[in-house]
């Protein structure tokens, strides 16, 4: 007797990201299915619609990736080449998760709803960001200034540089990304550089 396939929903989550981002609307659970290895009733014993199988796959992680490494970056190194990291990595997160909420809208299904008193997932990684900030502020590595409108400023000046390229995902360059980076940061710097004495 062959041993059921074992399967995380998380792996299936990834399939489903895969297909919904090359297939659109036109996505199937039967391909998603066959993506993850397993059959098509295994995707909906964890998942009771295409629908729910889509709001799931957009949901972004608890902790992105640009998050964990902002952890890392309090207080060492670079603050100036930190930033320039962070943006590149908020780009990079944009990337990846923007087909996904545009395939969400285009089909009308409801972005997932956040338990009462959470605040969504862009607004809470924006708390974060501007608790970073004044973090660097207490130790004197940022001018003191309004956290909350720097860490909306800076997220939503790289998403919209992944929005406004959207017909062209796939030829975001790796070096038209650090400059826009780079440029976002150099443009905000003199503005939150540190006092000198």
């Amino acid at each position: 007797m062959a041993r059921p396939v074992v399967i995380s929903d998380e792996q299936i989550l990834d399939a489903a990201r895969i297909v919904f981002a090359r297939d659109g609307a036109s996505a199937t659970t039967k391909d998603i299915a066959r993506q993850a290895g397993v059959s098509e009733g295994s995707v909906f014993n964890r998942f009771p619609s295409k629908e729910a199988l889509l709001q799931a796959a957009v949901r972004p992680p608890d902790v992105p990736g640009w998050v964990q490494t902002m952890a890392g970056l309090r207080g060492v190194g670079d603050l100036r080449a930190n930033l320039v990291q962070l943006a590149h990595e908020m780009i990079a997160f944009v990337q990846d998760r923007l087909p996904l909420m545009m395939l969400l809208w285009t089909i009308k299904v409801p972005y997932p709803t956040e338990p009462a008193g959470q605040p969504p997932p862009a607004v809470r990684d924006q708390q974060r960001l501007a608790a970073y900030l004044d973090d660097e502020i207490k130790a004197g590595r940022l001018r003191p200034c309004d956290t909350q409108a720097l860490a909306q400023l800076l997220f939503g000046a790289c998403v919209s540089f992944v929005i406004d390229r959207r017909d062209a995902l796939a030829t975001i360059t790796p070096e038209a990304v650090a400059a826009y980076a780079t440029g976002l940061i150099d443009t905000v710097w003199p503005g939150i550089a540190p006092e000198t004495s």
